[in-house]
């Protein structure tokens, strides 16, 4: 097999971008993929400034053997201070040619326009816990940029059932315009104190309402205690432009189904689908919280307001040792964890002390 030189991707790519994406699915309860149709792009979009999709051609006319992706995140919170990062994600190998030297190829090809064209030096990615298939590359091996374990992340899939309780002393209710220099105010006093977080400013969040697909001002939920602002999210259905579609169960999550689909009819929930149908989930995101009670609040008005709307459960992200997790404490939750690693081109981050502060990371861009 030869080895074809990495390229930058054109909106010529997409079907067969959305095709690559489609053959790679992720086992185990759920065997599921992502899949990106109509437009792989939408996403990339998102995923931070001048965003740019790498891809390696297969041998056959019209096929994809590894796509990547990189982009610049031009100023979020490292040690309490704004500067650029940049975000590598988006690799996916084609199963027939994984092993080989395709991610060395994609990676070199990369990490030299991010080094000598644009001068980054700090950046970040994220790989599932227990992903072998990556370990050579987080080693250093065959040449690869050096990479330093940053923390661990949690993503929770919160299950809908019964109503919960509002928690006392904390109110909650939609965004409005009127809102947004308030929500600046809050999100970069309290994020500050997280590593990676976004700064906010107003332009920028306007730009963002305005470049979203399917967000709006009143996807945002804050919680007030009295007139101050304590905490926000969003919530976000990506089911235009991405979804998780099932592919198979094993058998216990089989089992599971024919007893939970009657039990979900009769209290209005949504259904676990069948295979070939979409996972019907939101994302509650752009997490931002005083303290644990306070994200607590955010997260039951959420899911009281979802609860019979259909959606199976609703995704968040929190670092294992950032004490906001507690708010997720009595909901039915579960959860895979996921690495964040600090890519380091130039090397000069060795030994420093990311991990010192709970990391923030947006799970709706992967």
């Amino acid at each position: 097999m030869s080895l074809r030189r990495p390229r930058w991707a054109t909106p010529d790519d997409n079907e067969r971008l959305i095709a690559l994406n489609r053959a790679c699915p992720m086992h185990g309860a759920i065997d599921m993929i992502f899949d990106r149709a109509p437009d792989f792009f939408a996403l990339s979009r998102l995923q931070g400034t001048g965003a740019h999709v790498c891809v390696v051609d297969g041998e056959a006319a019209g096929s994809l053997h590894a796509v990547a992706a990189v982009a610049s995140l031009p100023r979020v919170f490292v040690d309490g201070t704004p500067r650029e990062v940049f975000y590598a994600c988006d690799l996916r190998v084609h199963p027939g040619v994984r092993g080989g030297r395709t991610v060395k190829r994609i990676y070199d090809f990369m990490t030299t326009f991010g080094v000598e064209e644009k001068g980054w030096d700090l950046g970040i990615t994220t790989i599932m816990k227990d992903n072998q298939a990556m370990a050579p590359v987080l080693a250093g091996k065959a040449g690869l940029l050096p990479y330093h374990h940053a923390g661990t992340l949690r993503n929770y899939t919160v299950q809908f059932l019964l109503p919960r309780r509002r928690p006392k002393g904390v109110q909650v209710r939609p965004a409005t315009e009127a809102d947004i220099p308030a929500m600046v105010a809050c999100w970069n006093r309290v994020q500050a104190a997280k590593q990676f977080a976004p700064e906010w400013t107003e332009a920028g969040l306007a730009a963002f309402l305005a470049g979203a697909p399917d967000v709006g001002i009143g996807g945002y939920r804050l919680a007030f205690r009295g007139d101050r602002l304590v905490g926000l999210l969003l919530v976000w259905d990506q089911a235009a432009f991405k979804r998780m579609v099932v592919l198979g169960y094993a058998r216990e999550m089989l089992r599971m189904r024919r007893w939970y689909n009657p039990l979900a009819r009769v209290l209005g929930l949504g259904r676990i689908p069948d295979v070939g149908a979409a996972l019907p989930y939101f994302y509650a995101t752009h997490l931002c919280a005083e303290n644990a009670e306070d994200l607590r609040a955010l997260y039951v008005d959420v899911y009281n307001a979802h609860r019979t709307r259909g959606y199976l459960f609703f995704s968040a992200m929190l670092d294992v040792k950032d004490p906001l997790a507690a708010a997720l404490d009595d909901f039915l939750t579960q959860h895979v964890d996921i690495e964040l690693y600090v890519m380091d081109p130039r090397e000069k981050w060795a030994g420093h002390p990311f991990g010192a502060r709970p990391l923030y990371f947006d799970p709706a861009i992967v």
